[in-house]
Parts: C-alpha cells; structure tokens; sequence
C-alpha cells in the first residue's frame, strides 16, 4: 500500500511538473514528426544518376547499372548520361540527381569517382550498391572469376515501405529513455527536501520508496509507447506488428532507464543537472543504438547464431531491433526472444547496478 502511495506521489508530481511533460512527451513527439518528415523516403527508390565524361570503355559499366532491378522489377537506378559539367553539377545541387558519376579511361583501366551529399540517406545506400556493381565491373574488367554471387531474397512479404517505417520504432526508444532524466529530477527532489533521511525514521523502507517510483516510471512507459505509436500511425507508419508486444519490449527497456536515472542521481544537485546530465546520457544511447540511422557493424561475437556488435551493451540497441522486427516487419514473440531476453536480462544488470550503487552512495547513513 504505501508503495502504491509513493508511486501516486510521483506520478502527481509528472503531470504537475510543465517541464518534465515537455520533456518526456512533446520531445519525442516532435521527432516523430521531423522523422516522418526527413525519412520519408521509399525504401527501393530507383536512384537518378547523372553520368559525365562518358567513355567507350564506360559503357559497358552504365549497361550493367542500367539493368539491375529490384524483385518487382523496378530498375535500381535511372541513369541519364551527360557531357555537360555544368548541368551535372545542377542536378546533383537540387536534388535531381542522387550522385554524380565521372568515369575517366586511364591507362590502368577505368577511374570513377563517385559524388553526392553525405548526409542524404538516399546517397548513402545507393553508393552501397554502387560499391558493388564496381567491384563487380573491376573483377570482370581484371578477368577475374565472380566467386560468390549474391541473392536478395526478402525474409519477409510485408515489411517497411519507407525510411520512416523503418526507423519510426527508435522514436519508442528514443521517448522511454528520457525516463532517465526524469527519474534522476524526482529522486535527486527526495535528496535536496531530506526525504531520505526522514525515512530513517518512519515504517517506510527505501525499498518501498524505489520501487514506488519504479512503478510510477512503468505507468510513464506504457503512455509513451502508446503515444508514439499512434503519433507515428497518424504520420503515415505502416504498422505490421502488435502494440502489446511492443509495450512488454518497451517495458523492458524502460528497466534501464530507471537504473541509469538513479545512477545520475548520485551525482546532481539540482534539477537542472538532472536534465542536463540525463539527457546526455539518454541521448548518448539513442544514437548508439541505431534509433535513428544505421551504424555500421562492430562485431564482436556470434552468440546462438545472433550477431553481437559492440554497442550491444546497451539494453536501448537490442531492445530496438526486437520493436523494429515487431512492428515494421510484423514478427512474433518467438522470433524476437533473443533481443527480448537480451533487452530484459541487461535492463535488470543496469537497474541492479543502479540501486546498489544509489543504496551505497545515498541510502546508508553516514557515519560522523
């Protein structure tokens, strides 16, 4: 009962709070929106290319991008030869051309050089695929035998339509790890008003006053992943999963969200540090967890056929992939047990480490 209390407490204290609503709400909401904005990308987008300085031994390597096309037929890329630098450089600028080709003849063979901005995600995964149509051209025009041949075959029928589809589920993660400052404001409150101290004195034990908190995070959580979900619906996500499985992942995550906001609450002394400092450390995760772009892979491991990369010490990078497959590609518990139990065995270490060291550092009483 008198966890049940504390949790109402805080939970109170939430919903009064302007800043902590900001925070925690209307943040990830916005993101949901510049993401629908800026990832509204198809996800097989035919890439217009702009090729310039077109030789007679070049043509041969236009021929094979020209005829490479995705399962349902759609070309992979729309190329438009040009013998004007000029007018190859507008359409790269404005966005006509997704890069710009220039392929001289040397005597060592051909010279590409391959341009466009790197910070569109269009660019970034059609220079992946022109990386390889060139290795390919380099071991033909070597003589060289194709050793391995690769095959795209969709795992799944439905799955993401844009970027937005892929990438709307790290909105999820993103909202249920500003938990962190959240929870750092409300303890280091507990802190400064002696609350802690008092305790000594009165039938209510620490563990009671966490875990109410705790309990209050948890509500928090399954009104987070609600509201992202229906924002991101009413954006234009293409949803294939189910919400309730959602939820227990985001529950999950939002265990070591709580551990790290107790963490950060040892070393703060007001509640702007508690967002300062909880933010950083929230955001930190949100980026290396590949919420919002796709890292490259740091593998360190194969564990029962799963493979580890480095930022998989986070419980946010795990916990993301299993809302990704989830929702954007509509798969159930089975197939997401490992990232679940990854996600949730991790979130406990962080949330065990959390009250140990907060136990450590502000519950025991010092000696003078």
């Amino acid at each position: 009962m008198k966890t049940l209390l504390v949790a109402r407490k805080n939970l109170l204290e939430i919903i009064r709070e302007p800043k902590l609503l900001a925070l925690v709400v209307l943040t990830p909401l916005a993101f949901v929106g510049i993401l629908a904005v800026g990832y509204n990308v198809p996800m097989l987008a035919t890439h217009p290319l702009a090729v310039n300085t077109i030789t007679p031994a070049g043509e041969g390597l236009l021929a094979d991008l020209a005829s490479q096309h995705y399962a349902d037929g759609r070309p992979v890329f729309a190329v438009t030869p040009t013998v004007d630098p000029v007018a190859a450089e507008t359409a790269l600028k404005s966005g006509d051309a997704t890069a710009l080709l220039t392929i001289a003849e040397t005597d060592d063979g051909l010279n590409v050089t391959v341009r466009g901005d790197p910070l569109s995600l269009q660019f970034y995964r059609a220079s992946l695929m022109l990386d390889n149509t060139f290795y390919r051209a380099a071991d033909q025009l070597a003589g060289r035998p194709q050793v391995v041949k690769v095959v795209e075959q969709p795992l799944f029928k439905e799955g993401p339509r844009s970027e937005f589809d892929l990438y709307a589920p790290g909105m999820i993660v993103f909202a249920l790890l500003l938990i962190i400052p959240q929870t750092a404001m409300l303890v280091a409150r507990e802190i400064r008003w002696h609350t802690l101290r008092r305790l000594r004195l009165t039938p209510l034990h620490a563990g009671e006053l966490l875990t109410g908190i705790g309990l209050a995070q948890m509500a928090v959580a399954v009104v987070l992943v609600v509201l992202v979900f229906v924002a991101a619906i009413l954006m234009g996500y293409h949803n294939q999963g189910e919400l309730w499985l959602a939820m227990v992942v985001g529950l999950a995550v939002s265990f070591s969200a709580l551990g790290l906001g107790l963490l950060v609450a040892c070393f703060i002394e007001n509640d702007s540090q508690a967002i300062n400092l909880g933010s950083t450390v929230a955001m930190t995760q949100v980026f290396l967890s590949g919420s919002f772009y796709q890292l490259p892979p740091l593998t360190l491991f194969v564990l029962l056929g799963h493979q580890i990369d480095l930022f998989d010490i986070f419980p946010a990078t795990h916990g993301f992939l299993a809302l990704q497959q989830v929702l954007s590609y509509g798969v159930g518990l089975k197939e997401i047990g490992f990232r679940l139990a990854a996600t949730l065995i991790l979130s406990i270490l962080y949330l065990a480490a959390g009250v140990i060291i907060f136990q450590h550092l502000q519950m025991k009483e010092r000696r003078t």
